[in-house]
């Protein structure tokens, strides 16, 4: 059996963003805009993998991150952007290609449309969908 490579199952390697201890992050490329490059405001799948321990989420990268990036926006005080955009899908050990293969495949990663958040002038926050670039 083959070691569980992540980008063999359908992620890409995020070049410049990790997780702190050297942790690496990949991004879910199920469209032509997911180049590597990490996108705080961008919700879609990401996996993070230390050894063969792995999590998988739905959601913002990072959401503290993404909350800066909006600058002002006007939101409930008790809004909470882990809260609201991260939902954790797997976590434990994934030790080879072929299992990965079941844990992704049940996953249905591809049943959600990539959208991202932004601010208008208005200070409102909105979710819009991405129009797919493949």
């Amino acid at each position: 059996m083959s070691p569980f490579d992540p980008t063999a199952s359908g992620f890409v390697k995020l070049v410049s963003f990790e997780f702190p201890g050297g942790v690496a992050v990949y991004e879910y490329a199920n469209d032509a805009i997911v180049d590597g490059n990490p996108d705080f405001l961008r919700i879609n799948a990401y996996l993070s993998k230390d050894g063969d321990f792995v999590t998988i989420w739905r959601g913002l990268l990072e959401p503290l991150l993404a909350e800066s990036r909006l600058g002002f926006v006007d939101l409930p005080a008790d809004f909470d952007f882990h809260r609201n955009y991260r939902e954790e899908l797997f976590r434990g050990y994934i030790e080879s290609q072929e299992a990965a293969g079941h844990v992704i495949k049940a996953l249905r990663l591809d049943s959600v449309p990539l959208q991202a958040l932004s601010s208008k002038s208005d200070g409102k926050l909105r979710c819009d969908m991405i129009e797919r670039r493949r």
